[in-house]
């Protein structure tokens, strides 16, 4: 019986794949010169998007950092998106520690889609370490 290969995984490149090499060399050409950047040019830039988190890079994260198997971790993390989904969709505020406050400034709905703009204050939080045992909650107290 063979064995499946396993390949190492791909290394990240230095450009997101949503930003056009072009636009990285027109910024600083541009302000090196002192001129203005062209009109198009600060259209093109107004396009580009910052990175984002994927699901699968999401579910490999919480895998590594608690050392669960992806299967499993794939599962509940779906489970928590559709319910942070659902609760916004109810108009719910959102108050989760290591994530922030987050509540609706603006919903439209257009091509049968409801379009949510949210509002994010992100306070200092602490980071849990592995070892920390310290309760959520006092003896007693409700959550």
């Amino acid at each position: 019986m063979a064995t499946p290969k396993k390949t190492a995984p791909k290394a990240r490149k230095a450009v997101p794949k949503a930003m056009p090499a072009a636009v990285l060399e027109i910024a600083p050409v541009a302000e090196a010169a002192g001129a203005e950047a062209p009109e198009a040019d600060v259209a093109a830039q107004a396009k580009v998007r910052a990175p984002s988190l994927r699901l699968k890079e999401l579910v490999d994260h919480v895998s590594a950092s608690t050392g669960a198997k992806k299967p499993a971790v794939k599962e509940i993390v779906t489970a928590t998106v559709m319910a942070l989904g659902d609760a916004l969709g109810r108009g719910d505020e959102l108050n989760l520690p290591g994530f922030g406050r987050a509540r609706i400034a603006r919903q439209t709905e257009r091509d049968g889609a409801s379009h949510l703009t949210l509002k994010v204050r992100r306070g200092p939080h602490k980071r849990r370490e592995a070892g920390d045992t310290e309760p959520l909650a006092e003896d007693g107290e409700d959550s």
